[in-house]
């Protein structure tokens, strides 16, 4: 009850979310977890699951307090859209705006092993991935942030946003932002979180066959074309 409250009631009349209305999919509750405002590193990040997060906001997390915080508990450390004042909101375009994205291909995969094939195995039970992909085709795909497609967790317009970052550069583009942010001796010491990395980038040929690409290609056309990335599978590294 109080989540609907919450997604009904209160966050969409709060400030943020009367300047920029939140209507893409996921719940607005979900949706404001992914914001991450800081004033005093004058920043504004939208968080994208399985793209790299956990690294970026540990590295955040290690610019403000100067030392290393496990990612579950810096995502604690700082505000969220819904949280700001009117007069906060107004100084939202004096601070730098950034978000990490993923190519469409290697994210669901990463999502799916994480996710759905850990969990799955625990219980002895097994699903494929494209019995997945299936669910997420008739139902599923706005069902959890960790695979809902990238454009529709974006707090703000494409086009508010300064950076984007690109996962597959990670290490020069997320020091290009502790750079832009003044924190060049932490761009030099990037903070890595490898505990729910899946090596999806490695796996795409085992687990893609054309009907798995043709959906995946259909779910999240609008990531791959707003977000510059081909629809070609991605070449294992």
């Amino acid at each position: 009850m109080a989540n609907i409250l919450r997604n009904r009631f209160t966050i969409p009349w709060t400030p943020f979310y009367r300047r920029y209305p939140y209507r893409n999919g996921i719940s607005i509750n979900s949706a404001d977890a992914r914001g991450l405002i800081d004033f005093d590193l004058g920043i504004f990040c939208n968080r994208i699951p399985k793209a790299a997060n956990s690294s970026i906001i540990v590295n955040l997390a290690y610019c403000k307090y100067g030392r290393e915080i496990p990612s579950k508990q810096a995502k604690k450390l700082f505000r969220t859209p819904s949280g700001l004042s009117k007069s906060e909101v107004g100084q939202l375009d004096q601070l730098f705006r950034f978000t990490f994205v993923r190519n469409p291909y290697t994210r669901v995969l990463s999502a799916f092993l994480d996710k759905v094939d850990r969990r799955a195995k625990r219980r002895n039970q097994e699903t494929s991935f494209l019995e997945f992909l299936q669910y997420l085709e008739k139902e599923g795909l706005y069902s959890n942030a960790h695979w809902a497609p990238q454009t529709s967790l974006l707090l703000m317009p494409l086009e508010n946003f300064d950076f984007i970052g690109k996962t597959e550069n990670l290490t020069s583009d997320l020091g290009s932002v502790l750079s832009r942010i003044g924190h060049d001796s932490a761009a030099q010491e990037l903070q890595s979180v490898l505990s729910n990395a899946t090596g999806a980038g490695s796996k795409i040929a085992h687990y893609y066959n054309n009907q798995e690409r043709e959906i995946v290609e259909r779910l999240y056309r609008g990531d791959f074309e707003r977000l510059g990335y081909s629809k070609a599978l991605p070449e294992s590294p």
